[in-house]
């Protein structure tokens, strides 16, 4: 069933859609479908005064992973850790319904009853580069990602993609290169430290994985994004490039209020393995 399903992928052309629909989200259920890119033609005033706070830094959420919470979970880790003294109550309610809608969406369109969420207020950093996310075998091969403020996930069509192969060998060296621009840092060498980070900064510059004619592409933040994760097992390989979204945080600017959430899987390597697990 998996290889007639992959190849049935392989032969459709990959759609990124954009829309100003929400009811558009429920189409990353199609196989051609990589992505489905939702921003509301109208934003409500509760998410500037979310927007002020977190840029400003006065509301600050570490990263965290709730990897197995039902929606009462995490309507009750909301409700313990979203401050309450920085938010007006009116805003504070507006977004935490908002966030909950998530895993709400999820629940109604395939039954799942447990979910992988993340959430962070944070500035961004440079500790993750273009990645696909990754599912366990048989769990729901797509999930969502809000991102609140500041700027928009960068992503890649996938036909500016030479191939995955191509794909997985700058993953590989980003990721070799990021854990020894750690090691240097910790043992202090910054001459070392330095350097890496300059490696670094070409690698993504160069987007070697792209056409001559690709180009890095943004989802405008304040949108909910419906996005393809791969199966797990097909990591590193040279699948179809219509299987998962290539996507990648900013890598500077202001602190953003980021939620991701995907259904949970009962097996193991439910989520993306490597550095790129909770700097989305």
């Amino acid at each position: 069933m998996m290889a007639s399903t992959t190849a049935a992928v392989a032969s459709q052309q990959a759609q990124i859609l954009r829309t100003h629909e929400e009811g558009d989200l429920d189409r990353i259920t199609l196989p051609a479908v990589q992505a489905v890119i939702y921003t509301p033609a109208t934003l409500p005033d509760w998410l500037n005064e979310v927007t002020s706070a977190v840029e400003l830094e006065f509301l600050r959420i570490p990263r965290t992973i709730l990897p197995q919470a039902d929606q009462r979970e995490i309507a009750d880790w909301l409700e313990n850790n979203l401050p309450m003294d920085v938010l007006e109550p009116a805003a504070r309610t507006a977004l935490k319904r908002d966030i909950l809608g998530l895993p709400e969406r999820i629940a109604r369109m395939t039954r799942v009853s447990r979910f992988h969420f993340r959430i962070f207020a944070a500035a961004p950093t440079t500790n993750c580069g273009f990645h696909v996310d990754t599912v366990a075998p048989g769990a729901v091969k797509w999930g969502l990602v809000r991102v609140y403020n500041g700027a928009g996930t960068e992503y890649v069509d996938p036909n500016d993609v030479v191939s995955m192969r191509d794909f997985y060998r700058y993953l590989s060296r980003r990721e070799r290169l990021e854990r020894e621009r750690g090691e240097a840092q910790g043992c202090g060498n910054t001459e070392r430290f330095a350097r890496l980070e300059a490696e670094i900064q070409i690698l993504d510059q160069e987007h070697a994985f792209l056409t001559p004619r690709g180009k890095v592409q943004v989802a405008p933040s304040r949108s909910i994004v419906a996005f393809k994760h791969l199966d797990v097992s097909l990591h590193w390989s040279d699948h179809s490039k219509a299987l998962a979204w290539i996507h990648c945080s900013p890598m500077r600017g202001r602190a953003r209020l980021v939620v991701n959430v995907a259904g949970a899987s009962t097996g193991l390597g439910a989520t993306r393995p490597g550095t790129c697990e909770m700097v989305r």
